[in-house]
């Protein structure tokens, strides 16, 4: 029986990964958490706070967007 070789660079290569992995979904949780905490705020403004809370909204969408592409 052969015992196979694995490089160093590739185990430490394989952890980095992992952790910016682990790292991005935790982003991806805490701005799903925060959309829909705004979705909430959004849905009791007043009229005056409405395009304040929409644009919160529109930012943590695209940030969302951004995390779920680059996982």
């Amino acid at each position: 029986m052969m015992a196979e070789i694995i490089a160093f660079t590739d185990i430490v290569a394989a952890r980095r990964r992992a952790h910016s992995q682990a790292c991005t979904q935790a982003c991806i949780d805490l701005i799903e958490v925060n959309l829909r905490l705004a979705l909430e705020h959004f849905a009791v403004a007043d009229r005056s706070e409405r395009a304040l809370r929409a644009r919160r909204i529109r930012v943590l969408s695209e940030l969302l967007e951004y995390a779920l592409h680059v996982q």
